[in-house]
């Protein structure tokens, strides 16, 4: 069994339990839990069915039962920051579901490549920083210079560039 499973056994071992309470008491389940087994219910036939499709269905009924849309637990336990619910169980199931299926999510969501063009257009960009530094910085004594071009100066890096070509144009780098 993958670890990856937990959160959404969890979600079922609530549902299970809260419908236990229900046939055993005289507690009712409103739409919101209906909302909540159906969905809790279909992101079980999706995760063995279509994992990339579960991911997307899961989160959704964690989000919306973090903003108290949906219900899984026959006890409703919310607390407010001023008109908006949330539900700490969707939470707290959502930071595990994110921590136990983190490799996924970054399938599904790679970070961003650079394409050549773009990293060639960013690199024309620093060059025109570094040009207008270099107009800058053309007046300011060799010691100042030294001082903006040094690793820890809290200058950026195009400043520091700036400063350093002009240092070495003038023979002293």
């Amino acid at each position: 069994m993958k670890k990856e499973i937990i959160p959404i056994l969890i979600s079922i071992l609530l549902l299970l339990y809260s419908i236990g309470i229900t046939l055993l008491t005289n507690y009712v389940l409103n739409y919101k839990h209906y909302l909540g087994i159906s969905l809790i219910g279909i992101s079980t036939i999706l995760y063995f069915k279509n994992k990339k499709l579960f991911a997307y269905i899961f989160g959704l009924t964690l989000v919306l039962g973090i903003t108290n849309l949906i219900d899984i637990y026959y006890s409703n336990i919310i607390f407010s920051i001023g008109p908006i619910n949330f539900n700490p169980i969707f939470l707290a199931l959502l930071i595990i579901f994110l921590a136990l299926n983190k490799e996924q999510l970054n399938e599904m969501f790679p970070e961003k490549e650079l394409t050549e063009q773009e990293l060639a257009d960013k690199n024309i960009e620093a060059e025109k920083l570094i040009k207008s530094y270099q107009l800058k910085f053309k007046s300011k004594p060799e010691s100042e210079l030294k001082n903006i071009a040094d690793e820890n100066s809290g200058y950026v890096n195009e400043a520091k560039t700036a400063a350093q070509r002009i240092l070495k144009a003038k023979n002293v780098l």
